[in-house]
């Protein structure tokens, strides 16, 4: 169902992509999209907002280069479950449209969203999930339709790690299920031994209070084998697949919500990682992470949704190391709540990487990228619900159009918020 409201706020994906072509099989575009911050928020106990008036917001607008308010149409609503956390974004039923999946956890089910071509969605098609509290997408049994990699939480007790194969018209079947560690939280895909299928990583607590990543390793008939266990030493936020240092495996970046940091596993090229280096990533509460080439040097940089500071730059230093952080406060530091997930995209169409960030309060808002791994002043994007935001954003091409569009759940009322791109 399609909602038009009206809001009082007249203001105007993500890469997080591993791209390989598997053996016999289309080349698959992962978007991990974002997810649990919402988990992360409860588990901490803490909410960082900051806010100011409108007017301010409209004249830091105008003083930021090239910004354009009005660049998204006015927000259209779509039912999405009761309380969906998590939104991916992936051709689910083979028609060449970008359909929409999210992990409801409240109403224990995944919710399905087709995407109709021209910006609009079909009614949603729920699946059956206990807890479900992240997802990931890729094709895991090398059939050519996607399938879904889902966490279970069992809150304090052991999650699960879910295969559901998809039968290429938008539904899917529980195919296997894996026992994960308690609040089980995060997951991502990519094929970490290089052998043609997808792998997935977990995460969860493990048996105590610190965090764990598991490796499973794909088959590629849509099960996987006994995983491997890296401690991180933290609580996990979330987590990002993406070659770190040129060798043409997908390393891990993983956040750590509790102290304020990244922790980085450099694959050896086997599906096995090296000790984890961590890196400063501004203080605070860091929920998300997204890798991209943000100098367009073939260096692959991280992209950190940072609660407490706000956005926050990595840049790669060529071999899998970074640098210090950069921070982009929202709308300055004056003008909404701390990032909750962010999308990395080219959305003015200039050839330089943007940043797009949902906020669980007021609107969310966008960086427009210079091309050299900086950024501009953020700009709000009016996609809030009576000042509800989301915990979780994704982008995609929903209308054919050329621009990427994006999808922000607002959580609390069940929606999902679809701003169609006008460049």
């Amino acid at each position: 169902m399609r909602e038009e409201l009206a809001s009082n706020n007249t203001r105007g994906d993500g890469i997080d992509m591993w791209s390989r072509k598997c053996k016999g099989r289309k080349t698959l575009h992962l978007d991990a999209g974002s997810s649990s911050a919402r988990h992360s928020y409860r588990q901490i106990g803490g909410e960082a907002m900051t806010r100011a008036a409108g007017t301010f917001l409209l004249a830091l607008a105008v003083l930021a280069t090239g910004a354009s308010a009005g660049q998204f149409k006015k927000a259209a609503y779509y039912r999405a479950g009761m309380l969906p956390s998590q939104v991916v974004t992936g051709d689910l039923n083979n028609d060449g449209n970008v359909d929409l999946a999210f992990a409801d956890w409240l109403s224990n089910q995944l919710v399905i969203l087709l995407g109709n071509g021209d910006g609009t969605f079909q009614e949603p098609i729920t699946i059956r999930a206990p807890s479900p509290t992240s997802l990931a997408v890729g094709d895991l049994d090398g059939d050519g339709n996607l399938d879904l990699a889902v966490v279970e939480s069992g809150g304090s007790g052991s999650g699960a790690l879910a295969v559901y194969l998809g039968e290429g018209n938008g539904k899917f079947h529980l195919k296997a299920t894996y026992r994960l560690g308690a609040h089980a939280g995060v997951v991502t895909v990519a094929d970490f031994n290089g052998d043609g299928h997808l792998d997935v990583a977990a995460g969860d607590e493990g048996k105590g209070s610190s965090g764990v990543v598991r490796i499973f390793l794909g088959t590629g008939k849509g099960t996987l084998r006994k995983p491997t266990t890296y401690k991180v030493g933290a609580w996990l936020g979330l987590m990002a697949a993406g070659d770190l240092n040129g060798d043409h495996f997908p390393d891990l970046a993983v956040t750590g919500p509790m102290d304020g940091s990244v922790v980085v596993f450099l694959n050896d090229g086997t599906g096995k990682f090296l000790k984890p280096v961590t890196y400063n990533a501004g203080g605070g509460e860091v929920v998300d992470v997204k890798i991209a080439d943000l100098r367009n040097d073939g260096k692959q940089d991280l992209v950190i949704a940072n609660l407490s500071q706000g956005m926050v730059v990595l840049l790669n230093q060529g071999n899998g190391t970074f640098g210090k952080p950069a921070i982009y406060r929202p709308c300055a530091g004056q003008c909404s709540a701390g990032p909750t997930a962010c999308a990395v995209a080219d959305f003015n169409l200039n050839g330089k990487l943007d940043v797009a960030c949902s906020a669980s309060i007021d609107d969310s808002y966008l960086f427009y990228g210079k091309g050299d791994g900086t950024f501009g002043l953020a700009i709000a994007i009016a996609d809030t619900i009576k000042t509800q935001g989301g915990y979780s954003i994704a982008s995609g091409d929903f209308n054919h159009d050329g621009a990427p569009d994006l999808a922000i759940p607002i959580e609390n009322y069940g929606k999902v918020a679809i701003l169609l791109n006008t460049q």
